[in-house]
């Protein structure tokens, strides 16, 4: 049981720190193409 637990908690680190990276591209994607937009 304490195996499964383990699991679980790794498995939710690693969609948190996927999250966090997905988000952070996101939000660089989104700034270089607003001073894209800005430029013209």
């Amino acid at each position: 049981m304490s195996k499964k637990s383990e699991k679980d908690s790794d498995l939710k680190g690693t969609l948190y720190s996927v999250g966090f990276v997905g988000l952070f591209i996101l939000i660089s994607w989104f700034m270089a193409f607003y001073l894209f937009v800005d430029r013209f």
